[in-house]
């Protein structure tokens, strides 16, 4: 009896493996194979297509990141805030960060990103000091300059879609003061 039943599991177990070895082939068959770079091309396309048909994504750009994509939807679920950073000659440049608990030095790491992307995509290869950039001037908004790096951007009245910009730093005369 329980040869029989053995038997009958070798024979169900064969089955299943043919089975699924012919569905295997069917879908081998059916489907096209693509290289890597196919691959991505065709992710792209369809990233791209997905884009530009929501209405929520249609301000961002192709060649969107995951980060993008999570700040877009955070702004619209109303958990981040856009600020721009004014840079003079050249275009506003749009940056996400949280609303509540941002410091300044979170905001400075968010331009940095934000504008070594840009950069990328605008294919300049040169690379910015930030150091030299933090150390020679002050973010600005309203005339209030942004010093304390620590301190929350809400105390200094940052708020959604304020217009921040570089301001040179003051050179302080006389530091030590003789004695």
């Amino acid at each position: 009896m329980d040869s029989e039943k053995d038997d009958k599991d070798a024979e169900s177990e064969q089955s299943i493996i043919k089975k699924e070895s012919s569905v295997k082939a069917e879908v081998k068959s059916e489907s096209k194979q693509f290289n890597h770079h196919e691959l991505i091309k065709l992710t792209k396309a369809i990233i791209g297509n997905i884009v530009e048909s929501d209405p929520l994504f249609s301000g961002l750009p192709l060649d969107v990141t995951i980060e993008e994509l999570k700040s877009q939807i955070a702004v619209a679920q109303g958990q981040a805030i856009t600020l721009f950073l004014n840079r003079g000659e050249l275009p506003k440049l749009a940056i996400v960060v949280p609303p509540y608990n941002t410091t300044v030095l979170d905001l400075k790491k968010a331009i940095k990103r934000h504008m070594n992307l840009a950069l990328k995509r605008e294919n300049v290869k040169k690379k910015i000091s930030w150091k030299h950039i933090w150390k020679k001037y002050h973010l600005c908004f309203k005339n209030i300059r942004l010093f304390d790096n620590n301190e929350n951007i809400q105390s200094y009245g940052v708020a959604n879609k304020a217009e921040l910009r570089f301001a040179k730093k003051r050179r302080e005369k006389n530091k030590l003061t003789k004695r």
